[in-house]
Order: C-alpha cells, then sequence, then structure tokens
C-alpha cells in the first residue's frame, strides 16, 4: 500500500532550496516525464528537438484545458507562452507531489499517476497518467494522457487513485490572524524590490516606504471586517512549511491594488512581510492553493514572466515510448 503522509509529517520536513524531494523523481515535471508530440503526422522532419518540445508541450496543456472545468489560464499577452497560468500552476503543482510523496507507482514499476487538482465539468478528478520509458538516457517516464476517474487504465492499474497536493497543515494557515503583529523586511522590499513599485516611487525609496506603510494600514483594517481579503499562496522557493499570505497593497490610492504583500506566520504570535509581489505573479502562486475568489487578483492582471523552469533541448528531447 502507498504512504500517503500527513500534514504534519510534511511540515517537519526541512530543507535549504524546496523541501524534501522523493528519491527516484525528478522535481522538475519535464525531466520527471516525455511529453511526446501527437500533432499532425505530416510535421516537417527537420524541426528542432527544442521546438518540437515546444509544440508538444503547449498541445499537453491545451488538452489539459480542454478536459478541465473552464478556467482564464491566460493573461493579457498570452502569445508570450501558452496558457501560463496553467502551465505553472502543473510545474509546482508537481513540484508539491514530489515533496508530499505522492506520486502513485504500480507495484511492477510500470506505472505511474499524479493528481493534478483539477476537476472535469462533470467533477470528476483528473490526473497524469505515465508509463514507464523503455529508452535509456531519457525520462524515466513517458506521457500517456490526462484521464479522469472513471478511466479503465487508471483503474485497472491503480488500486487506490493518487491524492492530491496540500499545502497546508491546519486549515486555520487559510485564514489571517490580524491580531498578530505584522513585522516588514524593509531593506528587501524597499532594496531589491523597489522596481516592482509604480514608476513614480522607483527613484523616491522614502515615498514608497509612505506609500507601503499606509497602504497595510488601510488593508488590515479592511482584513478585520473581511478575511477574504487576504489571500494564502504557495512558492517552492521560500522554503517554508504551509502557506503563506498575499495582501492587496493599494500604493498609489487609487482604490485599486498595485501590488501584493507576500506574508508568513514567524512561531505562533508574529507574521513578517518579506518582499512584495507584481499582480500577475501572485495570481499564479494563489493558484496553487486554490483559485482566488477576490475582486484584487484576477488571472488577466498583467502578463506573467516565465518561471525558472524553461524550455530547453534537455528537457524536450524527442524519445519515443
Amino acid at each position: 500500500m502507498i504512504h500517503v503522509p500527513t500534514p504534519a509529517d510534511v511540515a517537519r520536513r526541512q530543507s535549504p532550496e524546496i523541501g524534501p524531494v522523493t528519491e527516484g523523481h525528478a522535481e522538475a515535471l519535464r525531466t520527471f516525464a516525455f511529453f511526446p508530440y501527437r500533432g499532425p503526422k505530416n510535421a516537417p522532419g527537420s524541426v528542432e528537438p527544442a521546438e518540437l518540445g515546444r509544440r508538444a508541450w503547449e498541445e499537453t496543456l491545451s488538452a489539459l484545458a480542454s478536459l478541465a472545468e473552464p478556467e482564464e489560464w491566460t493573461d493579457s499577452n498570452p502569445t508570450v507562452r501558452p496558457l501560463p497560468i496553467l502551465d505553472s500552476f502543473l510545474r509546482y503543482t508537481h513540484r508539491r507531489l514530489v515533496m508530499e510523496d505522492k506520486i502513485a507507482v504500480t507495484a511492477d514499476g510500470e506505472y505511474a499517476a499524479s493528481n493534478t487538482g483539477l476537476l472535469t465539468p462533470h467533477a470528476e478528478e483528473i490526473f497524469g497518467l505515465y508509463q514507464r520509458n523503455q529508452h535509456e538516457n531519457a525520462q524515466h517516464w513517458f506521457f500517456v494522457g490526462w484521464v479522469a476517474e472513471s478511466n479503465r487504465d487508471l483503474l485497472r492499474n491503480f488500486d487506490e487513485p493518487p491524492q492530491m497536493a496540500e499545502y497546508v497543515t491546519s486549515a486555520s494557515e487559510l485564514v489571517y490572524d490580524w491580531r498578530r503583529e505584522l513585522k516588514l523586511a524593509y531593506d528587501h522590499i524597499l532594496g531589491d524590490n523597489i522596481d516592482r513599485f509604480p514608476p513614480e516611487m522607483v527613484k523616491q525609496p522614502l515615498r514608497a516606504r509612505q506609500a507601503l506603510d499606509s497602504a497595510i494600514n488601510l488593508t488590515l483594517r479592511r482584513v478585520r471586517r473581511n478575511h477574504k481579503l487576504v489571500i494564502p499562496q504557495w512558492y517552492p522557493k521560500l522554503g517554508e512549511a504551509g502557506a503563506q499570505f498575499l495582501m492587496p497593497l493599494d500604493l498609489t490610492g487609487d482604490g485599486t491594488a498595485d501590488l501584493a504583500l507576500v506574508v508568513s506566520a514567524v512561531g505562533d504570535r508574529a507574521y513578517r512581510g518579506h518582499t512584495v509581489l507584481t499582480l500577475d505573479m501572485a495570481y499564479t502562486n494563489a493558484r496553487l492553493v486554490a483559485r482566488p475568489d477576490s475582486d484584487w487578483l484576477a488571472p488577466s492582471a498583467a502578463p506573467i514572466p516565465a518561471i525558472d523552469e524553461a524550455f530547453d533541448v534537455d528537457e524536450a528531447r524527442p524519445v519515443e515510448v
């Protein structure tokens, strides 16, 4: 039987980077498995491996978006990357599943499966199904397809479906406690990330600090009356157990959020605001925990920059099963 760690097990783990990585499973999704191109058979034979990999990944994303409940997976500049929010969602969800030992593998090592955390329009869970790759010097797994929980191959090979990724150790971590003191890492926020502030504040750090303090005070007053205003998020490189929070910052006073403050719990009595994110970055991180239900954080706020897993030839090597 596959052991599924409890939230307490996960919380006790430590790592200098993003947390423990299961032996045998690559933390990068496209290193974990080969995603084949299943497009037109008359595709030019001279296509470079990296380009073929791009086509295969775009095809993979489109297939999942079509199978899942309708959701906005693009941003205001969809030509940069296909379905960029879904792209980031899949990659980071896989990392979390590896950290939690939730990649299910059959006893004979022939098949693997993972829970995407998404549902079909009829509320069936969606899984990634993989078969052992027969080729050496390639990814260990070969992507078979996205399947619903009623899929015959999934039922035939797995007695129990793989579990979803979890990002918190208790339900209380999903609600911001306004009673705790909030301390800000001003040096990092205003020193390293001042370029994320509105243009008129970038070269005026004193003005930026005043706007930051004012925005936080205003948000905290509102949070006491509406706890949903602060949204949980997860980002693997922060290396902290459980979720963090995203707090809207209206720096210009026009009634809309300009940035999101990332807040993490420190002990049982305080929070630390350690960085600020643009709204596009914030939405990508928040979507891992749950689809944000907020007026201030939407998927089309701004273009989403490429994350640290870029397309490359190593990930996109054209190996057939």
